[in-house]
């Protein structure tokens, strides 16, 4: 979890260890905004995009730009530290991971854009019930 939470830190001034409901909702809104603002900025690079691609790209953008409240619900009071935390961290690693990968499209490359938005898309759903991370 160290180096999760340590690359995820380096990129998102504010990101705190999960441990309570306002860490949760900090993290998350953190996590999101910085996948959206990359989403954002490869779409202004790549320029016009078909009509497809376009309302993929806006239902990932609504996902990063409101809560998810099925996320919220599922660990509004849960124990945050530990093994769930843990995953917690993990999976807003594996978000700013792809949310990176979205600096690289651009009208010269925009092929990958349509994989990526599925994966974020799918990672974003996945972080509502992630799997537990046990250490040895």
């Amino acid at each position: 979890m160290d180096d999760d939470f340590a690359y995820v830190r380096d990129r998102l001034p504010g990101y705190v260890p999960y441990g309570d409901e306002d860490a949760l909702h900090d993290n998350d809104m953190r996590v999101r905004a910085y996948v959206g603002e990359r989403l954002t900025s490869a779409q202004a690079r790549v320029g016009a995009l078909d009509a497809p691609l376009h309302a993929t790209l806006d239902d990932v953008l609504m996902l990063c730009m409101f809560t998810d409240q099925v996320f919220v619900k599922n660990f509004e009071h849960a124990k945050l530290d530990g093994p769930l935390g843990a995953a917690l961290v993990r999976s807003d690693r594996r978000l700013v991971t792809l949310g990176e990968r979205a600096d690289a499209i651009d009208s010269a490359n925009e092929s990958g854009f349509s994989g990526l938005l599925d994966e974020i898309g799918n990672q974003l759903a996945a972080r509502r019930e992630p799997e537990e991370i046990t250490t040895p």
